[in-house]
């Protein structure tokens, strides 16, 4: 057998351990040799022989009841470090330019850190008035959607941060009670969707829906941005399904297997 040959069954042989170690994953329980063979089409004594290698390297486990198998300690450890690696802007891209091009505002993708909401990256929208919120800048968490809209699923600590440090009055608009904004948080994680209108800067509101990953946290969100006469204060069923379509898909990127809005509920 020439050299060839040999490098081509290498690569064959790569090949199936990966399709019997997705086959595994893909079983929302355990599975057995005779049905690992069927799925990727191959004899089971060959099957047998990557599962012992799967194994052995912490891959896969086997039940020893059973003699079925399913996922391991390994490829879950792996998964979440691919996970938690998922960069939010690489991962927006596509819904951010096609939330645009369907709404005509500004659309701002924002991220969680230990301290609240920052702009990662700001797409300017086509109206003749310019609102744009520079990359870097931190939101006001009480004060603006991007900000309640992480609020609302936030298993980071902000809103005890929050409760602490007190809400500032930005405008007459701005909620200053923690009555007023609990009764918000709790509609946002019923509807999937935050708005602010007039809370920070008169004459603005923004639409907003988080973004989750796959461990069900709020790691950052999706937003539009206008003038109060664009964004009403009851924005449009329009809007809304847009920007939940927009959180929706970026999720789905980041990891999350759920539905929004209301799956998103459970996030808590």
């Amino acid at each position: 057998m020439s050299k060839s040959d040999n490098n081509n069954l290498g690569v064959k042989s790569v090949h199936l351990a990966f399709e019997v170690l997705e086959a595994v994953a893909a079983e929302p329980g355990e599975i057995g040799v005779s049905e690992l063979a069927l799925k990727v089409g191959t004899t089971k004594g060959t099957v047998f022989r990557h599962l012992q290698t799967l194994m052995e390297r912490g891959y896969l486990t086997q039940n020893a009841a059973t003699q079925r198998y399913r996922i391991g300690v390994r490829a879950y450890l792996i998964g979440q470090a691919a996970a938690g690696r998922v960069d939010i802007i690489v991962s927006s891209q596509d819904a951010i330019r096609s939330l645009r091009e369907e709404t005509g505002e500004t659309v701002v993708l924002s991220a969680v850190n230990n301290k609240g909401v920052v702009v990662m990256t700001t797409l300017i929208g086509k109206s003749s008035l310019e609102i744009g919120v520079r990359a870097g800048s931190a939101l006001e968490l009480h004060a603006t959607a991007q900000g309640k809209a992480t609020l609302a699923f936030d298993q980071q600590g902000l809103l005890q941060q929050l409760r602490r440090k007190g809400l500032a009055g930005l405008t007459p608009h701005t909620i200053v009670d923690f009555d007023t904004l609990d009764r918000q948080l709790e509609a946002i994680r019923t509807e999937g969707f935050a708005t602010a209108p007039e809370e920070m800067l008169l004459g603005i509101n923004a639409l907003a829906a988080p973004l989750l990953d796959g461990s069900n946290r709020a790691i950052g969100s999706i937003a539009i941005v206008g003038s109060i006469q664009n964004i009403a204060r009851t924005p449009s069923p329009q809007q809304v399904d847009a920007i939940l379509r927009a959180a929706q898909r970026i999720s789905w990127n980041l990891g999350y297997t759920g539905r929004l809005p209301f799956e998103a509920r459970d996030a808590r």
